[in-house]
């Protein structure tokens, strides 16, 4: 494939005509206008398009590693499997975007980019540093790969995370207050001081996972395998434990009043305390 030069793509621009498959890597496009455009599996690395409007664009599967999109829109944008590895969104506007099954391994500021109401469906954010992420508000992150993303005292609430993958993650502090997390892998997360609030964990796989003093009250963990999870001073108020696994489960200083518990199976769980 002939890389194409930024005259060229320059060019062809100017007919409004899309450039989808095109190598189009280390072009200049900052600030251009390119929405409504067709660039399905192009290539943009290392390019430089800050500013860049890519508004409601056909981006499936365009490679922009290590681009410099500091500023870029893509709002409504399609942009699913795209690859974004090492490029820098630094104040790039995602709102509305599908983003499902993109790779954003090594993204730069990440944290400073806008994701208003985006589909992370089946993304890859492994390894992530989002500690007091704000900007993940309702998006969307089932089945999303979150395996030891660092997400401490990020706002998480009402966030959809549906069979993610959340193994090994720090979510220290977060707030996931009505987050659904059901049928999630999250073996040996940390949940350490996080607000839980009914937040739904139902199904899910937490082995290991760590909810000391975290906020519980109202949450669903029915049928979830809690085997060796700690949740040392958790509150667990009015939480939904039916059917759990809590095999070796540490629960000493645990608030369980109110907390449904039929069907629970308790084996050398240690120090639980019901408070009347």
């Amino acid at each position: 494939m002939t890389r194409l030069t930024t005259a060229k793509v320059l060019k062809l621009l100017e007919s409004r005509r899309g450039l989808a498959g095109q190598d189009m890597s280390l072009v200049d496009l900052a600030g251009k206008d390119l929405s409504h455009l067709n660039f399905e599996g192009a290539i943009f690395f290392q390019a430089t398009l800050t500013g860049a409007d890519f508004s409601d664009s056909n981006l499936r599967r365009v490679d922009f590693s290590e681009a410099d999109l500091k500023g870029a829109v893509f709002r409504l944008a399609m942009l699913k499997e795209a690859v974004f590895s090492g490029a820098n969104i630094l104040d790039a506007d995602f709102w509305g975007a599908d983003l499902s099954s993109v790779n954003m391994t090594g993204v730069l500021n990440m944290l400073q980019a806008r994701f208003d109401g985006v589909s992370f469906f089946e993304a890859n954010l492994s390894s992530l540093d989002l500690s007091g992420a704000e900007n993940l508000v309702q998006s969307r992150l089932d089945r999303a790969n979150l395996s030891q993303a660092i997400l401490e005292g990020a706002m998480l609430e009402k966030v959809s995370m549906n069979e993610a993958n959340l193994q090994g993650a720090v979510l220290t502090k977060a707030r996931l207050r009505g987050a659904k997390i059901g049928s999630a892998d999250l073996t040996g997360t940390v949940f350490r001081e996080a607000i839980m609030e009914h937040a739904y964990l139902n199904r899910s796989k937490a082995v290991g996972a760590d909810f000391s003093g975290a906020d519980l009250t109202g949450a669903d963990l029915q049928d979830a395998d809690l085997s060796g999870a700690k949740f040392v001073r958790a509150n667990l108020t009015s939480a939904n434990l039916r059917n759990a696994n809590l095999t070796n489960a540490d629960m000493r200083g645990v608030n369980l009043s109110g907390t449904i518990l039929y069907g629970a199976k308790f084996v050398n769980v240690r120090g639980v305390i019901v408070k009347e």
